[in-house]
């Protein structure tokens, strides 16, 4: 195998065509210079420069070790930079699959901390369906995904590492009639159309049992009106503009209930609860800023959880 050194060192002196500025240019001595084309020279088997001459030219069979020679050292120079970037977390890229809910409580105060700390990460954030984010990481897409993983821990080529559940609930306009009623049950809400995402198995599954429990012609979440919907900016827009009932965290409706756009509808569904996790690919070593980053999602995650709880508790 011939070392890179040496053809950096034939393509400075192709360049200077004197050894004496070659090897100046180089940083290295005049006869280091010169041993290392006479060793380039004897791996090969040819004579690489005219030496005869004022001026050090290559030879025809120089110029096309030359040709390559260019090409294996520009080859050289962008692993040691890619390898570089992946080592720092002063620049560099990071891709991330985001399930839409995860996104809206925990991804935008993640992102913004990050980029005080680390501006020279430039970070593309994609939200999906839960259901397509593992296949897209498979795919190399992303470096990790953050999304519902309740589904997927039988996944041998991916590895979880599960966070801290957040508490959910139930919640409506401000303006709702539903408000109104003194005694508020489950049966006084399937009569509204409720605005859902894509559920997982064990969410489907509680919803069954806890709609069994209502009565009436409802018995399982089939029998309810549903609006369908993975865009948490509209499924928020559609609860305010209607009286169909949204399903929340705290995080993702804080500033509404505060200013009582909506209202959290006092039901205490201990089951109703997130399971995200960070999903990455087995095996495969992550770049330093993608792990400075899961950490940060993991911490602001823990506080995040602990502001749901007293929410929760204060619902009565």
């Amino acid at each position: 195998m011939i070392e890179v050194r040496l053809l950096r060192n034939a393509i400075a002196l192709a360049e200077y065509r004197n050894f004496a500025r070659a090897a100046q240019a180089l940083c290295i001595s005049q006869p280091t210079l010169t041993r290392s084309i006479q060793l380039l020279e004897a791996r090969l088997g040819c004579e690489l420069f005219d030496r005869k001459a004022r001026a050090v030219l290559p030879t025809p069979v120089g110029e096309e070790m030359l040709k390559h020679a260019r090409l294996v050292v520009a080859s050289s120079l962008a692993l040691e930079e890619g390898i570089r970037q992946f080592q720092d977390l002063e620049e560099g890229s990071l891709t991330i699959g985001l399930g839409p809910y995860a996104a809206s409580i925990l991804v935008g105060q993640t992102l913004g901390r990050f980029n005080k700390t680390h501006p020279g990460i430039r970070i593309t954030a994609m939200i999906d369906d839960w259901v397509n984010l593992p296949r897209r990481l498979k795919a190399r897409e992303f470096d990790f995904v953050l999304m519902e993983t309740s589904q997927m821990q039988t996944d041998h080529d991916l590895e979880i590492r599960p966070l801290l559940p957040h508490q959910g609930f139930l919640f409506c306009s401000g303006m709702h009639p539903v408000l109104k009623t003194k005694s508020l049950s489950l049966k006084n809400l399937v009569r509204y159309p409720f605005v859902l995402p894509t559920m997982p198995q064990r969410l489907l599954t509680m919803f069954g049992a806890l709609l069994k429990t209502a009565g009436d012609k409802v018995s399982s979440i089939e029998d309810l009106s549903i609006i369908q919907s993975n865009d948490v900016s509209l499924i928020r827009n559609t609860v305010a503009n209607s009286q169909a009932i949204g399903l929340a965290t705290y995080g993702m409706v804080a500033e509404e209930l505060k200013i009582k756009r909506f209202a959290a509808l006092p039901f205490r569904i201990p089951e109703l609860k997130t399971a995200y996790g960070i999903a990455t690919r087995r095996g495969m070593s992550l770049p330093p800023a993608a792990s400075a980053l899961i950490e940060m999602l993991v911490e602001i995650n823990a506080t995040q959880c602990v502001k749901d709880a007293q929410f929760i508790e204060s619902l009565g």
